[in-house]
């Protein structure tokens, strides 16, 4: 039982430290969608001093892309701050809590060796079996945080895509009109 027990143990191990160093990746995308987010607002500032006249066709589909991009921008924006927002994340016994417990689990073993009243535990089997429940429990758990943030930091990077591609409709409509209009 013990070299199962090792393997399962480890590998629940790696997968809880797995969870937790993902907890980091929402942060890090962070700088790439606020220089493009900010990217999007400057262009839309930018052309919208250059828009073709108003009530011309141009005119009307220059205001649908403005719309758009800023629609996807604060979409983006939204599902960013739902993928930020904090979330208690699930980890395993305090490092004294555990200490204590293997130190028990010690003591009971010992105990139960000199009197020989029932058979006695194994105690590192024991530990091995709390500390591989533990990792589960929280791996598992964080896992899921972790999964519904991916699934929101996807979301606002389609968002920031369709804005992205809705300014570069908007100048290509400003452009292609003042180039066939002159």
């Amino acid at each position: 039982m013990a070299s199962s027990l090792d393997h399962i143990e480890k590998t629940l191990a790696e997968a809880y430290r797995k969870e937790i160093d993902q907890e980091e990746n929402i942060w890090r995308s962070l700088p790439f969608f606020a220089a493009t987010l900010a990217l999007e607002l400057g262009a839309i500032y930018q052309i919208a001093g250059h828009l073709p006249p108003a009530g011309t066709g141009a005119w009307r589909g220059s205001i649908g892309f403005i719309f758009s991009a800023g629609a996807a921008t604060l979409t983006a924006i939204g599902f960013l701050a739902a993928a930020i927002f904090p979330a208690r994340f699930g980890y395993i016994s305090p490092e004294p809590e555990l200490l204590d417990y293997s130190e028990r689990l010690d003591q009971y073993e010992r105990e139960r060796d000199a009197t020989e009243e029932t058979p006695a535990i194994d105690a590192l089997a024991e530990l091995k079996k709390t500390l591989a429940h533990e990792y589960a429990l929280a791996a598992d758990y964080n896992r899921r945080i972790n999964q519904r943030r991916a699934v929101w930091r996807s979301i606002a990077g389609v968002a920031t895509l369709a804005g992205v591609l809705s300014i570069v409709a908007l100048v290509a409509t400003a452009t292609a009109y003042y180039v066939w209009n002159g």
